[in-house]
Protein backbone atom coordinates (compact mmCIF):
# COMPACT_ATOMS: atom_id res chain seq x y z
CA UNK A 1 0.00 0.00 0.00
CA UNK A 2 2.90 2.33 0.73
CA UNK A 3 4.31 2.03 -3.01
CA UNK A 4 1.06 2.82 -4.29
CA UNK A 5 0.64 5.72 -2.23
CA UNK A 6 4.35 6.95 -3.59
CA UNK A 7 3.65 6.02 -7.14
CA UNK A 8 0.32 8.15 -6.73
CA UNK A 9 2.26 11.28 -5.46
CA UNK A 10 5.15 11.01 -8.00
CA UNK A 11 2.24 10.12 -11.08
CA UNK A 12 0.86 13.61 -9.07
CA UNK A 13 4.13 15.66 -10.56
CA UNK A 14 3.50 14.05 -13.62
CA UNK A 15 0.54 15.70 -14.19
CA UNK A 16 1.45 18.61 -12.48
CA UNK A 17 4.37 18.81 -15.07
CA UNK A 18 1.37 18.36 -17.99
CA UNK A 19 -0.98 20.55 -16.34
CA UNK A 20 1.80 23.48 -17.03
CA UNK A 21 1.86 23.09 -20.23
CA UNK A 22 -1.34 22.35 -20.89
CA UNK A 23 -3.56 25.09 -19.28
CA UNK A 24 -1.66 27.79 -21.11
CA UNK A 25 -1.41 25.77 -24.43
CA UNK A 26 -5.34 24.94 -24.63
CA UNK A 27 -6.81 28.48 -23.50
CA UNK A 28 -4.47 30.82 -24.94
CA UNK A 29 -3.27 29.32 -28.30
CA UNK A 30 -6.59 30.10 -30.49
CA UNK A 31 -6.38 33.80 -28.81
CA UNK A 32 -3.01 33.78 -29.60
CA UNK A 33 -3.46 33.16 -33.18
CA UNK A 34 -6.18 35.46 -33.98
CA UNK A 35 -5.04 38.69 -32.34
CA UNK A 36 -1.21 38.35 -32.13
CA UNK A 37 -0.23 36.55 -35.29
CA UNK A 38 -3.95 37.54 -37.13
CA UNK A 39 -4.92 33.81 -38.03
CA UNK A 40 -7.56 34.58 -41.13
CA UNK A 41 -10.83 32.29 -39.33
CA UNK A 42 -10.92 30.16 -42.49
CA UNK A 43 -7.67 29.13 -41.84
CA UNK A 44 -8.86 27.44 -39.05
CA UNK A 45 -11.22 25.86 -39.89
CA UNK A 46 -8.92 24.20 -42.75
CA UNK A 47 -5.58 23.34 -39.92
CA UNK A 48 -8.52 21.51 -37.44
CA UNK A 49 -9.80 18.94 -40.51
CA UNK A 50 -6.68 18.95 -41.50
CA UNK A 51 -5.23 18.19 -37.75
CA UNK A 52 -8.32 15.60 -37.22
CA UNK A 53 -6.46 13.50 -39.98
CA UNK A 54 -3.65 13.49 -38.13
CA UNK A 55 -5.03 12.81 -34.86
CA UNK A 56 -6.61 9.40 -36.49
CA UNK A 57 -3.73 8.26 -37.20
CA UNK A 58 -1.35 9.28 -34.25
CA UNK A 59 -3.45 7.88 -31.32
CA UNK A 60 -4.23 4.31 -31.93
CA UNK A 61 -0.33 4.46 -33.25
CA UNK A 62 1.22 5.66 -30.32
CA UNK A 63 -0.77 2.56 -28.20
CA UNK A 64 0.63 0.32 -30.90
CA UNK A 65 3.41 1.35 -29.73
CA UNK A 66 3.32 0.83 -26.03
CA UNK A 67 1.31 -2.22 -26.10
CA UNK A 68 2.80 -4.02 -29.01
CA UNK A 69 5.95 -2.84 -29.99
CA UNK A 70 7.64 -0.40 -32.55
CA UNK A 71 11.59 -1.61 -32.39
CA UNK A 72 12.23 0.85 -29.97
CA UNK A 73 12.15 -1.44 -25.69
CA UNK A 74 11.43 2.41 -23.88
CA UNK A 75 8.57 3.06 -25.66
CA UNK A 76 6.72 -0.02 -24.36
CA UNK A 77 8.31 1.41 -20.67
CA UNK A 78 5.69 3.59 -19.58
CA UNK A 79 7.66 5.37 -16.84
CA UNK A 80 10.43 6.07 -19.24
CA UNK A 81 8.02 7.28 -21.75
CA UNK A 82 7.19 10.11 -19.51
CA UNK A 83 11.25 10.28 -18.88
CA UNK A 84 12.28 10.65 -22.31
CA UNK A 85 9.23 12.19 -24.12
CA UNK A 86 8.16 14.39 -20.78
CA UNK A 87 11.25 17.44 -21.97
CA UNK A 88 10.16 17.41 -25.76
CA UNK A 89 6.91 17.91 -25.24
CA UNK A 90 7.75 21.07 -23.28
CA UNK A 91 10.01 21.86 -25.89
CA UNK A 92 7.08 21.79 -28.37
CA UNK A 93 4.82 23.72 -26.47
CA UNK A 94 7.09 26.34 -26.91
CA UNK A 95 6.20 26.04 -30.91
CA UNK A 96 2.97 28.15 -29.96
CA UNK A 97 3.76 30.88 -28.90
CA UNK A 98 6.98 32.60 -31.74
CA UNK A 99 5.75 33.59 -34.83
CA UNK A 100 6.29 32.31 -38.40
CA UNK A 101 4.61 35.58 -39.77
CA UNK A 102 1.98 37.94 -38.54
CA UNK A 103 0.90 39.21 -41.84
CA UNK A 104 0.72 35.79 -44.29
CA UNK A 105 -2.14 33.88 -43.40
CA UNK A 106 -1.21 30.89 -45.37
CA UNK A 107 2.13 30.89 -43.52
CA UNK A 108 -0.09 31.53 -40.18
CA UNK A 109 -2.06 29.05 -40.69
CA UNK A 110 1.24 26.53 -41.03
CA UNK A 111 2.51 27.41 -38.02
CA UNK A 112 -0.51 26.55 -36.12
CA UNK A 113 -0.89 23.01 -37.90
CA UNK A 114 3.16 22.27 -37.62
CA UNK A 115 2.94 23.36 -33.87
CA UNK A 116 -0.54 21.33 -33.58
CA UNK A 117 0.52 17.70 -34.90
CA UNK A 118 4.43 18.07 -32.98
CA UNK A 119 2.49 19.35 -29.21
CA UNK A 120 -0.44 16.76 -30.08
CA UNK A 121 1.90 13.51 -31.10
CA UNK A 122 4.03 14.03 -27.75
CA UNK A 123 1.21 14.66 -25.28
CA UNK A 124 -1.10 11.63 -26.92
CA UNK A 125 2.40 9.24 -26.17
CA UNK A 126 3.30 11.36 -22.90
CA UNK A 127 -0.82 10.99 -21.23
CA UNK A 128 -1.40 7.45 -22.56
CA UNK A 129 1.66 6.18 -20.90
CA UNK A 130 0.11 8.31 -17.83
CA UNK A 131 -3.29 6.59 -17.90
CA UNK A 132 -1.42 3.20 -18.49
CA UNK A 133 -0.17 3.82 -15.17
CA UNK A 134 -2.64 5.17 -13.24
CA UNK A 135 -4.85 2.08 -13.95
CA UNK A 136 -2.09 -0.01 -13.29
CA UNK A 137 -1.01 1.48 -10.55
CA UNK A 138 -3.76 -0.22 -8.49
CA UNK A 139 -6.53 -3.24 -9.10
CA UNK A 140 -8.54 -1.22 -6.45
CA UNK A 141 -11.27 1.52 -6.85
CA UNK A 142 -10.42 3.48 -3.77
CA UNK A 143 -6.88 3.60 -5.01
CA UNK A 144 -7.76 4.65 -8.51
CA UNK A 145 -9.75 7.64 -7.18
CA UNK A 146 -7.73 8.27 -5.05
CA UNK A 147 -4.93 8.76 -7.59
CA UNK A 148 -7.27 11.42 -9.61
CA UNK A 149 -8.17 13.23 -6.52
CA UNK A 150 -4.33 13.68 -6.24
CA UNK A 151 -3.97 14.59 -9.90
CA UNK A 152 -7.39 17.41 -9.52
CA UNK A 153 -5.10 18.72 -6.71
CA UNK A 154 -2.10 19.25 -9.20
CA UNK A 155 -4.57 20.52 -11.70
CA UNK A 156 -5.74 23.27 -9.75
CA UNK A 157 -2.23 24.18 -9.03
CA UNK A 158 -1.79 24.35 -12.78
CA UNK A 159 -4.40 26.29 -13.21
CA UNK A 160 -3.90 29.07 -11.28
CA UNK A 161 -0.69 29.89 -14.18
CA UNK A 162 -3.97 32.08 -15.68
CA UNK A 163 -3.80 34.67 -12.93
CA UNK A 164 -0.34 36.01 -13.88
CA UNK A 165 -0.18 36.15 -17.23
CA UNK A 166 -3.56 37.72 -17.00
CA UNK A 167 -2.02 40.32 -15.38
CA UNK A 168 0.37 40.97 -17.92
CA UNK A 169 -0.29 43.95 -20.42
CA UNK A 170 -1.94 42.72 -23.33
CA UNK A 171 -0.52 45.11 -25.38
CA UNK A 172 1.90 43.40 -28.78
CA UNK A 173 4.44 45.62 -27.20
CA UNK A 174 4.58 43.36 -24.45
CA UNK A 175 3.92 40.10 -25.88
CA UNK A 176 7.24 39.35 -25.07
CA UNK A 177 7.01 39.16 -21.74
CA UNK A 178 4.11 36.44 -22.43
CA UNK A 179 6.75 34.32 -24.27
CA UNK A 180 8.62 34.83 -21.83
CA UNK A 181 6.53 33.24 -19.28
CA UNK A 182 6.14 30.41 -21.77
CA UNK A 183 9.59 29.41 -21.68
CA UNK A 184 9.58 29.44 -17.99
CA UNK A 185 6.93 26.82 -17.61
CA UNK A 186 8.25 24.89 -19.96
CA UNK A 187 11.59 24.40 -18.07
CA UNK A 188 9.35 23.68 -14.99
CA UNK A 189 7.28 21.30 -16.23
CA UNK A 190 10.08 19.97 -17.90
CA UNK A 191 12.50 18.94 -14.46
CA UNK A 192 8.81 17.67 -13.09
CA UNK A 193 8.80 15.12 -15.94
CA UNK A 194 12.23 13.95 -15.76
CA UNK A 195 11.72 14.01 -11.86
CA UNK A 196 8.66 11.79 -11.65
CA UNK A 197 9.84 9.17 -14.77
CA UNK A 198 13.11 8.70 -12.90
CA UNK A 199 11.59 7.56 -9.47
CA UNK A 200 8.31 5.84 -10.07
CA UNK A 201 8.21 1.81 -10.04
CA UNK A 202 5.16 0.50 -11.79
CA UNK A 203 5.27 -2.98 -13.12
CA UNK A 204 2.35 -3.95 -15.44
CA UNK A 205 0.17 -6.56 -13.54
CA UNK A 206 -0.69 -10.11 -15.10
CA UNK A 207 -4.37 -11.49 -15.57
CA UNK A 208 -4.34 -14.57 -12.79
CA UNK A 209 -6.63 -15.92 -14.62
CA UNK A 210 -4.79 -16.78 -17.40
CA UNK A 211 -5.29 -19.94 -19.24
CA UNK A 212 -2.48 -20.81 -21.87
CA UNK A 213 -4.08 -22.59 -23.88
CA UNK A 214 -7.11 -20.33 -24.11
CA UNK A 215 -5.14 -17.46 -25.23
CA UNK A 216 -6.03 -14.54 -27.29
CA UNK A 217 -3.47 -12.22 -26.48
CA UNK A 218 -0.80 -10.71 -28.49
CA UNK A 219 2.11 -13.05 -27.50
CA UNK A 220 4.68 -10.77 -29.11
CA UNK A 221 2.85 -10.82 -32.34
CA UNK A 222 3.42 -7.02 -33.86
CA UNK A 223 1.93 -7.86 -37.24
CA UNK A 224 -0.92 -5.42 -38.34
CA UNK A 225 -3.03 -8.03 -39.13
CA UNK A 226 -3.42 -9.03 -35.15
CA UNK A 227 -3.08 -5.68 -33.98
CA UNK A 228 -6.63 -5.29 -36.12
CA UNK A 229 -7.76 -8.30 -34.61
CA UNK A 230 -6.89 -7.27 -31.06
CA UNK A 231 -8.09 -3.70 -31.79
CA UNK A 232 -11.93 -5.23 -33.40
CA UNK A 233 -12.17 -7.08 -30.15
CA UNK A 234 -11.82 -4.03 -28.20
CA UNK A 235 -13.66 -1.37 -30.46
CA UNK A 236 -17.03 -3.69 -30.73
CA UNK A 237 -17.40 -4.22 -26.35
CA UNK A 238 -20.88 -2.26 -25.49
CA UNK A 239 -19.29 -0.38 -22.63
CA UNK A 240 -16.21 0.70 -25.03
CA UNK A 241 -18.88 2.00 -27.40
CA UNK A 242 -20.79 3.94 -24.24
CA UNK A 243 -17.15 5.32 -22.99
CA UNK A 244 -16.12 6.65 -26.30
CA UNK A 245 -19.70 7.94 -27.21
CA UNK A 246 -19.80 10.19 -23.52
CA UNK A 247 -16.41 11.34 -23.43
CA UNK A 248 -16.45 12.38 -26.63
CA UNK A 249 -19.57 14.80 -26.01
CA UNK A 250 -17.76 15.84 -22.67
CA UNK A 251 -14.61 16.74 -24.59
CA UNK A 252 -16.66 18.93 -27.07
CA UNK A 253 -18.07 21.04 -23.86
CA UNK A 254 -14.70 21.15 -22.22
CA UNK A 255 -12.62 22.29 -25.16
CA UNK A 256 -15.27 24.59 -26.46
CA UNK A 257 -15.12 26.04 -22.90
CA UNK A 258 -11.40 25.90 -23.13
CA UNK A 259 -10.81 27.28 -26.41
CA UNK A 260 -12.92 30.34 -26.10
CA UNK A 261 -12.70 31.12 -22.42
CA UNK A 262 -10.60 34.52 -22.31
CA UNK A 263 -13.77 35.24 -26.00
CA UNK A 264 -16.49 33.95 -23.55
CA UNK A 265 -15.36 36.74 -20.50
CA UNK A 266 -13.63 39.56 -22.75
CA UNK A 267 -16.72 39.68 -25.17
CA UNK A 268 -19.71 39.06 -22.00
CA UNK A 269 -18.15 40.69 -19.30
CA UNK A 270 -15.51 43.00 -19.81
CA UNK A 271 -16.58 44.85 -22.79
CA UNK A 272 -20.24 44.78 -20.76
CA UNK A 273 -18.48 46.47 -17.75
CA UNK A 274 -18.61 43.77 -15.22
CA UNK A 275 -14.54 43.52 -15.06
CA UNK A 276 -11.96 45.41 -16.43
CA UNK A 277 -8.71 44.05 -18.43
CA UNK A 278 -5.71 43.47 -16.17
CA UNK A 279 -7.07 44.04 -12.87
CA UNK A 280 -7.05 41.33 -10.17
CA UNK A 281 -10.08 41.03 -9.72
CA UNK A 282 -10.36 39.67 -13.42
CA UNK A 283 -7.36 37.35 -13.01
CA UNK A 284 -9.07 35.81 -9.92
CA UNK A 285 -11.79 34.86 -11.64
CA UNK A 286 -10.17 33.24 -14.61
CA UNK A 287 -8.66 31.38 -11.67
CA UNK A 288 -12.21 30.83 -10.31
CA UNK A 289 -13.44 29.82 -13.90
CA UNK A 290 -10.47 26.83 -14.21
CA UNK A 291 -10.58 25.62 -10.52
CA UNK A 292 -13.51 25.40 -9.47
CA UNK A 293 -13.70 22.24 -11.72
CA UNK A 294 -11.33 20.53 -9.53
CA UNK A 295 -12.51 21.57 -6.58
CA UNK A 296 -16.22 20.47 -6.97
CA UNK A 297 -14.22 17.28 -8.33
CA UNK A 298 -12.53 16.60 -4.39
CA UNK A 299 -15.75 17.53 -2.97
CA UNK A 300 -17.37 14.67 -4.89
CA UNK A 301 -14.32 12.19 -4.42
CA UNK A 302 -16.78 10.28 -1.39
CA UNK A 303 -20.14 10.09 -3.44
CA UNK A 304 -17.40 8.93 -6.25
CA UNK A 305 -16.42 5.84 -3.68
CA UNK A 306 -19.99 5.38 -3.31
CA UNK A 307 -22.00 5.36 -5.87
CA UNK A 308 -19.39 5.24 -8.97
CA UNK A 309 -18.53 7.75 -11.45
CA UNK A 310 -21.48 7.48 -13.77
CA UNK A 311 -24.05 8.65 -11.58
CA UNK A 312 -22.45 11.16 -10.55
CA UNK A 313 -21.68 12.17 -14.03
CA UNK A 314 -25.67 11.53 -14.73
CA UNK A 315 -26.05 13.94 -11.41
CA UNK A 316 -24.12 16.46 -12.11
CA UNK A 317 -25.92 17.11 -16.30
CA UNK A 318 -28.82 17.41 -14.14
CA UNK A 319 -27.63 20.23 -12.18
CA UNK A 320 -25.97 21.70 -15.70
CA UNK A 321 -29.62 21.22 -17.43
CA UNK A 322 -30.80 23.49 -14.41
CA UNK A 323 -28.21 26.38 -14.42
CA UNK A 324 -28.64 26.89 -18.46
CA UNK A 325 -32.72 26.66 -18.03
CA UNK A 326 -31.48 30.09 -15.66
CA UNK A 327 -29.06 31.67 -17.69
CA UNK A 328 -31.51 31.52 -21.08
CA UNK A 329 -34.37 33.43 -18.08
CA UNK A 330 -32.18 35.68 -16.46
CA UNK A 331 -28.55 35.98 -17.70
CA UNK A 332 -28.34 37.65 -21.19
CA UNK A 333 -29.12 41.25 -19.48
CA UNK A 334 -28.02 40.35 -15.77
CA UNK A 335 -23.85 40.40 -15.59
CA UNK A 336 -23.89 39.08 -12.35
CA UNK A 337 -25.87 36.33 -13.02
CA UNK A 338 -24.17 35.39 -16.09
CA UNK A 339 -20.86 35.88 -13.93
CA UNK A 340 -21.78 33.03 -12.00
CA UNK A 341 -23.65 30.80 -14.90
CA UNK A 342 -20.26 30.69 -16.35
CA UNK A 343 -18.26 29.81 -13.19
CA UNK A 344 -21.54 27.04 -12.31
CA UNK A 345 -21.00 26.13 -15.92
CA UNK A 346 -16.77 25.39 -16.29
CA UNK A 347 -17.19 23.73 -12.78
CA UNK A 348 -19.08 21.22 -14.12
CA UNK A 349 -17.44 21.10 -17.42
CA UNK A 350 -14.02 20.75 -15.97
CA UNK A 351 -15.13 18.52 -13.06
CA UNK A 352 -13.85 14.90 -13.60
CA UNK A 353 -13.95 15.52 -17.35
CA UNK A 354 -11.02 13.19 -17.60
CA UNK A 355 -10.81 11.60 -13.88
CA UNK A 356 -14.72 10.30 -14.12
CA UNK A 357 -13.96 8.67 -17.62
CA UNK A 358 -10.38 7.31 -16.23
CA UNK A 359 -12.33 5.18 -13.77
CA UNK A 360 -15.28 4.11 -16.36
CA UNK A 361 -12.21 3.19 -18.79
CA UNK A 362 -10.23 1.21 -15.68
CA UNK A 363 -13.10 -0.31 -15.86
CA UNK A 364 -13.42 -0.96 -19.42
CA UNK A 365 -9.59 -2.64 -19.57
CA UNK A 366 -10.50 -4.80 -16.20
CA UNK A 367 -13.74 -6.54 -18.22
CA UNK A 368 -11.40 -6.85 -21.62
CA UNK A 369 -8.72 -8.94 -19.51
CA UNK A 370 -11.59 -10.98 -18.60
CA UNK A 371 -13.46 -11.63 -21.73
CA UNK A 372 -10.63 -11.51 -24.23
CA UNK A 373 -8.12 -13.75 -21.76
CA UNK A 374 -5.23 -10.90 -21.87
CA UNK A 375 -2.17 -12.26 -20.08
CA UNK A 376 -1.39 -8.50 -19.44
CA UNK A 377 -4.03 -5.57 -19.76
CA UNK A 378 -3.79 -3.67 -22.75
CA UNK A 379 -4.50 0.06 -21.04
CA UNK A 380 -2.13 2.09 -23.71
CA UNK A 381 -3.87 0.35 -26.42
CA UNK A 382 -7.47 1.02 -25.46
CA UNK A 383 -6.68 4.58 -24.11
CA UNK A 384 -5.44 5.36 -27.42
CA UNK A 385 -8.40 3.27 -29.43
CA UNK A 386 -10.65 5.77 -27.51
CA UNK A 387 -8.39 8.74 -28.15
CA UNK A 388 -8.69 7.87 -31.65
CA UNK A 389 -12.77 8.13 -31.48
CA UNK A 390 -13.15 11.44 -28.87
CA UNK A 391 -10.20 13.11 -29.99
CA UNK A 392 -11.82 14.37 -33.01
CA UNK A 393 -13.92 16.43 -30.62
CA UNK A 394 -11.14 18.42 -29.60
CA UNK A 395 -10.81 19.76 -33.40
CA UNK A 396 -14.55 19.86 -34.01
CA UNK A 397 -15.85 22.03 -30.83
CA UNK A 398 -13.89 25.18 -31.99
CA UNK A 399 -15.19 24.85 -35.65
CA UNK A 400 -18.40 23.80 -34.60
CA UNK A 401 -18.72 26.82 -32.27
CA UNK A 402 -17.32 29.15 -35.06
CA UNK A 403 -19.30 28.20 -37.54
CA UNK A 404 -22.46 27.76 -35.87
CA UNK A 405 -22.36 31.33 -33.21
CA UNK A 406 -19.63 33.55 -33.36
CA UNK A 407 -19.46 34.28 -36.96
CA UNK A 408 -22.49 35.05 -37.24
CA UNK A 409 -21.64 37.71 -34.69
CA UNK A 410 -18.53 39.18 -37.06
CA UNK A 411 -15.83 37.33 -35.08
CA UNK A 412 -13.11 37.76 -34.92
CA UNK A 413 -13.02 40.78 -37.22
CA UNK A 414 -15.05 42.57 -34.63
CA UNK A 415 -13.49 41.07 -31.28
CA UNK A 416 -10.67 43.24 -30.85
CA UNK A 417 -12.14 46.37 -32.59
CA UNK A 418 -15.71 45.77 -30.15
CA UNK A 419 -12.81 46.26 -27.57
CA UNK A 420 -11.22 49.66 -28.60
CA UNK A 421 -14.50 51.05 -29.36
CA UNK A 422 -15.77 50.50 -25.59
CA UNK A 423 -12.82 52.06 -24.26
CA UNK A 424 -13.21 54.71 -26.32
CA UNK A 425 -10.45 54.11 -28.95
CA UNK A 426 -10.25 52.62 -33.07
CA UNK A 427 -14.38 53.78 -33.65
CA UNK A 428 -13.07 54.34 -37.05
CA UNK A 429 -11.20 51.46 -37.72
CA UNK A 430 -14.33 49.30 -36.28
CA UNK A 431 -16.94 51.19 -38.24
CA UNK A 432 -15.62 49.62 -41.82
CA UNK A 433 -15.49 46.30 -39.88
CA UNK A 434 -18.75 46.65 -39.06
CA UNK A 435 -19.83 47.42 -42.52
CA UNK A 436 -17.88 44.67 -44.21
CA UNK A 437 -18.80 41.66 -41.51
CA UNK A 438 -21.91 39.68 -42.68
CA UNK A 439 -23.93 42.06 -40.17
CA UNK A 440 -26.83 43.18 -42.00
CA UNK A 441 -27.59 46.13 -39.87
CA UNK A 442 -30.65 47.84 -41.53
CA UNK A 443 -32.36 43.83 -41.20
CA UNK A 444 -31.89 44.53 -37.26
CA UNK A 445 -33.89 47.49 -37.83
CA UNK A 446 -32.07 49.89 -35.33
CA UNK A 447 -31.43 53.43 -35.73
CA UNK A 448 -28.88 53.33 -32.79
CA UNK A 449 -25.38 53.81 -33.51
CA UNK A 450 -24.26 50.88 -36.26
CA UNK A 451 -21.07 50.15 -34.47
CA UNK A 452 -22.68 49.87 -30.68
CA UNK A 453 -25.13 47.31 -32.88
CA UNK A 454 -22.42 45.14 -34.30
CA UNK A 455 -21.08 44.86 -30.80
CA UNK A 456 -24.45 44.12 -29.58
CA UNK A 457 -24.90 41.16 -31.78
CA UNK A 458 -21.29 40.19 -30.95
CA UNK A 459 -22.45 39.42 -27.63
CA UNK A 460 -25.82 37.71 -28.39
CA UNK A 461 -24.34 34.94 -30.65
CA UNK A 462 -21.43 34.71 -27.95
CA UNK A 463 -24.02 34.44 -25.24
CA UNK A 464 -26.08 31.60 -27.77
CA UNK A 465 -22.70 29.75 -28.06
CA UNK A 466 -22.40 29.37 -24.28
CA UNK A 467 -25.71 28.19 -23.48
CA UNK A 468 -26.72 26.38 -26.42
CA UNK A 469 -23.51 24.03 -27.58
CA UNK A 470 -23.53 22.90 -23.99
CA UNK A 471 -27.06 22.09 -23.74
CA UNK A 472 -26.15 19.88 -26.49
CA UNK A 473 -23.69 17.96 -24.77
CA UNK A 474 -25.43 17.53 -21.83
CA UNK A 475 -28.27 15.59 -23.73
CA UNK A 476 -25.43 13.47 -25.99
CA UNK A 477 -23.40 12.72 -22.93
CA UNK A 478 -26.36 11.67 -20.89
CA UNK A 479 -27.88 9.45 -23.35
CA UNK A 480 -24.46 7.20 -23.25
CA UNK A 481 -23.87 7.24 -19.58
CA UNK A 482 -27.55 5.85 -19.09
CA UNK A 483 -27.16 2.95 -21.99
CA UNK A 484 -23.54 2.12 -20.02
CA UNK A 485 -25.02 1.92 -16.91
CA UNK A 486 -27.82 -0.56 -18.03
CA UNK A 487 -24.90 -2.34 -20.11
CA UNK A 488 -23.47 -2.72 -16.81
CA UNK A 489 -25.54 -3.81 -14.75
CA UNK A 490 -26.37 -6.72 -17.20
CA UNK A 491 -22.63 -7.71 -17.14
CA UNK A 492 -22.70 -7.83 -13.63
CA UNK A 493 -25.94 -9.72 -13.26
CA UNK A 494 -24.13 -12.18 -15.22
CA UNK A 495 -21.41 -12.53 -13.55
CA UNK A 496 -23.05 -12.82 -10.49
CA UNK A 497 -25.15 -16.04 -12.15
CA UNK A 498 -22.27 -17.07 -13.02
Amino acid sequence: MASVHTNSLLLVISIFGLGLVLSVQSVYYIKVFFDEFHLPSNYLKIVQIIYLVWNAVNDPLMGYMQDIGCGMKWIMDRRKVVLYAGPALCASFLLFWFPWSTTVGWVTALHLLVSLCIYDTLFTLVLSAYCGLCVEASGKHQDRVRILVYGEVATILGGSLIFPLERIPHSQEYFWMFQSCCVAIAVMAAVLLLFSGSKMRIERPTNEAYELGDEQDLKGDSSSKHALQVSWQIIKEPRFICLVGAQFFRIMRFMANENYLLIYVGTLLVEGGFFQNETTSLGLYYVALRSSGSILFLLLWMPTNRFGSQAVIQALNVVSIANILVALTFSQNNLLCLSVFLVIENAITRCGWQGFYLVVAGEVIDTDVVQNNRKKPLSTMIFTLKALFTKPAEQLAPVIVLQAFLENGGFPKLSVPCQDYLSGSGAGNLTSLAMESSLNLTAIGSTTDPLSVACASLRTWTFTAVVAFPAICVAGESLFVAIDQLVRRRINSVATSD
